[in-house]
């Protein structure tokens, strides 16, 4: 009786909380035993509830009270009241005995679990591991476990599992096309070992990665596949944006107009881009391949202007006959003159604004929330959120429709995102992160911590110890403390004074920790480098690995800098690395600015490779998958316009700067 009073107590929730309409209670007092079923309607949630309270009233049989009960369930959650569902469960589940029943209750939980709002991911997975035994929910089992994969950036697996739940259709397809879109390429070629059934998938895939850019020959190369896989599911139904991007043209430019600070304080990096954006000019004008391809390329009239004391309503004047614009550089212009564009023009700013900045955040805390569940400035390019931000969303929405707006930074986050992604990725699960305490690098380590959260449901999941160092002095204690190197101390001189006898006795480092990240200039590092290796044990069963961002990196090694970084794994642009493609033009840069810093260096990538992407905006932006080799990284547009740099990696080994080939 206590379960029949929770189950009235519920249906009366739900009866008053749903739209669904309850039986005709004069033919329900009447004929209490006999459904009532309008053909052209589906019964509700609350008819089965009702059902089931009158059949045990009846006769007192659980089992048919239970089965009516699990429609309900399974109802409340096709009228998408999955709080409903779940509550209503939860109260049966302890009253099943059936192994059917529960099998059908724990799949049900598991489901609505993953339709909530912020979908309970653990609570789902671990309804999962119970139904081994369920071959015949086998297909809504994968179904499930795919929602649980793409929410945890399982891309290999959901694609496994999207497959194998079978219901190909237009949705699913395209959920498929997606996770197979964020496969390495060694994933690819695992995932045809695994399931040969995705070859077809992924040759699509390989056209969109190798034509995406050119769309006469990929509409071509897609209908040649459409033919040969007429009965594929996605070869009625293609991706929209595949289909934009086959009917749509590259921009083809006659008149770029450039919008870089030249003088005042910013003028050293506004005319290292504009360096940049003129080497790329000319060697357009000089490549024989571009020029007969394109010979509209010879004739793009190139402009700079100086933005340094111009407002945007200026700078909106002296653009208003260019087709495409290169910059600004700051943000606060950036956010204004997008307000301000005519329909028809490109722009490629040389920055984020905040809305950027917001939407990335916010992406990252909702899968951080999704993988949780339910409680059941040393450069412009580094400038700091400006006043004003919550408006930029609603400002880049009002003119989303005018102009074409991209967006392109060298923002330091970026590197540390990539690095967590790597470390992660590569079994690494105990990271420390030593940062400098500077704003650039508080922001790095705030970055790295925020991307290594979104697997903080998985079972291995550590939180990664951080601290901050001030000076030199400071370094030695950092590295002792989060090491625990400074216990091992201390208990070495506590068994010195039990004991009379000589104590020989190596210190030892915490054997937990398997990758120590920095966040530091050159010159702290090739200090805090040998510290590190200096207070590892050298009896530790396996070795820590040592990462960096390019901002521990310079061209001006030595001998003894190079000694002083042995082991140290980072990132950089490829343009910085040795042995890169570009040697002419590095040559070239190095006669013409023999003194250039490291950071006008990268600014100079910048420019290259901003002028570099102006025909290609559009479609890398359609097609997020396919991406470009620059200066500056592998570069690749989101759906927001924001240009994403991948960056090579490199070690640090005996006498030289070793590139390391990574997939």
């Amino acid at each position: 009786m206590k379960l029949i009073r929770s189950v009235v107590v519920v249906s009366l929730v739900v009866f008053m909380a749903s739209c669904a309409d309850a039986p005709n209670k004069k033919n329900t007092l009447k004929r209490p035993d006999i459904k009532v079923v309008q053909p052209d309607r589906e019964l509700s949630s609350q008819y089965y509830l009702n059902q089931a309270q009158r059949k045990f009233a009846a006769n007192g049989d659980t089992t048919e009270r239970n089965g009516l009960l699990l429609l309900a369930a399974e109802t409340l959650q096709h009228e998408q009241h999955c709080n409903a569902s779940i509550k209503l469960l939860n109260i049966l589940t302890p009253e099943l005995i059936h192994p059917e029943y529960q099998s059908q209750a724990q799949l049900l939980l598991a489901e609505c679990y993953m339709q909530l709002p912020s979908p309970a991911v653990p609570q789902a997975q671990k309804l999962l591991t119970k139904l081994t035994s369920y071959p015949s929910g086998r297909a809504r089992i994968d179904a499930v476990q795919a929602q649980i994969d793409e929410h945890q950036h399982q891309w290999l697996d959901a694609s496994k599992h999207l497959l194998a739940a079978g219901d190909m259709n237009e949705k699913n397809s395209l959920r498929l096309w997606e996770a197979l879109g964020q496969l390495t390429s060694s994933q690819a070629k695992q995932v045809i070992i695994d399931e040969p059934r995705l070859r077809s998938w992924l040759e699509l895939k390989n056209i969109v990665l190798q034509q995406g850019l050119r769309p006469e020959i990929l509409q071509d190369r897609v209908s040649q596949w459409q033919t040969a896989h007429a009965s594929h599911p996605l070869s009625q139904t293609l991706p929209e944006s595949l289909l934009k991007a086959m009917q749509k043209a590259t921009i083809s430019p006659k008149r770029i107009a450039v919008l870089l600070p030249l003088t005042g304080r910013l003028g050293s990096q506004g005319n290292a881009i504009k360096d940049g954006v003129i080497a790329a000019y000319i060697a357009q004008l000089n490549d024989i391949s571009i020029t007969n391809s394109n010979p509209a390329a010879t004739n793009i009239e190139l402009r700079f202007f100086d933005s340094a004391l111009k407002t945007p309503q200026e700078l909106n004047a002296l653009v208003h006959d260019y087709d495409v614009i290169i910059g600004p550089l700051l943000k606060e212009k950036i956010a204004e003159l997008i307000t301000l564009l005519p329909a028809g023009k490109s722009v490629l700013a040389l920055n984020r604004i905040d809305s950027i900045v917001s939407n990335e955040l916010s992406t990252t805390r909702e899968q951080s929330l999704a993988t949780s569940g339910p409680q059941l400035s040393e450069s412009p390019l580094l400038a700091q959120p400006l006043d004003g931000a919550n408006n930029m969303n609603s400002l880049e929405t009002q003119h989303s429709d005018s102009a074409e707006i991209y967006y392109f930074s060298l923002a330091p986050e970026d590197e540390a995102i990539q690095l967590a992604k790597h470390i992660y990725a590569s079994g690494l699960r105990h990271p420390i992160v030593l940062a400098a305490d500077t704003n650039t690098t508080q922001r790095m380590s705030e970055a790295f911590v925020e991307q290594w959260q979104i697997h903080q449901q998985q079972r291995d999941y550590v939180a990664p110890a951080t601290g901050t160092f001030t000076d030199s002095k400071n370094m030695r204690k950092l590295v002792s403390e989060l090491l625990d190197v400074e216990q091992s101390r201390q208990r070495v001189k506590q068994i010195e004074l039990l004991t009379t006898s000589e104590v020989y006795a190596v210190e030892r480092n915490r054997r937990d920790v398997d990758a120590i990240i920095l966040f530091a200039n050159p010159e702290q590092t090739e200090l805090l480098n040998p510290i590190i290796e200096s207070s590892l044990s050298p009896f530790a069963a396996r070795d820590i690995s040592v990462f960096a961002s390019s901002r521990s990196y310079t061209l001006d090694l030595n001998k003894n800098s190079i000694r002083d970084l042995r082991n140290l794994t980072f990132i950089d642009m490829p343009w910085m690395m040795p042995n890169n493609p570009w040697q002419d033009l590095a040559k070239d840069a190095q006669t013409l600015w023999p003194q250039s810093q490291d950071s006008l260096l990268r600014l100079f990538a910048l420019g290259y490779d901003a002028y570099n992407l102006v025909p290609k905006l559009r479609h890398l932006k359609l097609l997020p998958i396919t991406s470009v080799k620059g200066l500056s990284g592998d570069l690749s547009i989101s759906a927001d316009g924001e240009i994403h740099r991948v960056l090579p990696w490199a070690k640090v080994a005996q006498d030289r700067v070793t590139p390391i080939v990574m997939d």
